[in-house]
């Protein structure tokens, strides 16, 4: 009797699709301007019908367990498909800025302590990240890149581990393409 052989490896083909759709995209839908000698997040939205994003210290000093995370952010209804907040100050009308809640993690034996990010210090680095229907690749940066983010320009993304400085009609045409 002559053995039938199926072609296991098409299967896992259309898996690969689904399992790659998770993943943030390659290119930027969060970024950071400077207004005024302000910082202010910029996120493309997709046009989603809720998006958030937030700011966090990414000085890695510490145990996993025994560090606490700093941060802030905003969550609401985008009105337009780019979202521009000024890190601190007032949310978006129909914008919330989220409360700072501890954040157990009960399967990994570890709670994590969770406090308000209020201001930028020098020296320390932080991450912008965003969110709607797409996670977003965090933007990483310190004070010092402010005075390089010039008018009508933001620091984004350079795939995962570095940044750049680009024109802001640039940042929202990638974005756009992406989406």
């Amino acid at each position: 009797m002559r053995r039938r052989r199926f072609p296991w490896i098409l299967i896992p083909l259309p898996l690969l699709g689904l399992l790659t759709s998770c993943t943030p995209p390659d290119e930027p839908f969060v970024a950071l301007a400077v207004q005024d000698g302000q910082p202010v997040g910029v996120l493309f939205t997709c046009d989603d019908s809720f998006a958030q994003f937030g700011v966090f210290e990414n000085d890695h000093q510490g145990e996993a367990g025994e560090r606490t995370l700093i941060k802030w952010g905003v969550s609401g209804r985008p009105a337009s498909e780019v979202v521009e907040v000024p890190l601190f100050g007032p949310p978006p009308d129909g914008w919330n800025v989220n409360d700072i809640v501890d954040i157990p993690a009960a399967e990994a034996g570890i709670d994590v302590d969770v406090e308000p990010l209020t201001e930028l210090r020098p020296g320390v680095t932080y991450s912008l990240s965003g969110s709607g229907s797409h996670y977003a690749i965090s933007v990483d940066f310190t004070v010092a890149d402010f005075p390089r983010i010039g008018p009508d320009e933001v620091l984004m993304p350079r795939g995962r581990d570095s940044t750049k400085i680009a024109s802001r009609e640039a940042f929202v045409r990638k974005a756009r393409d992406s989406c």
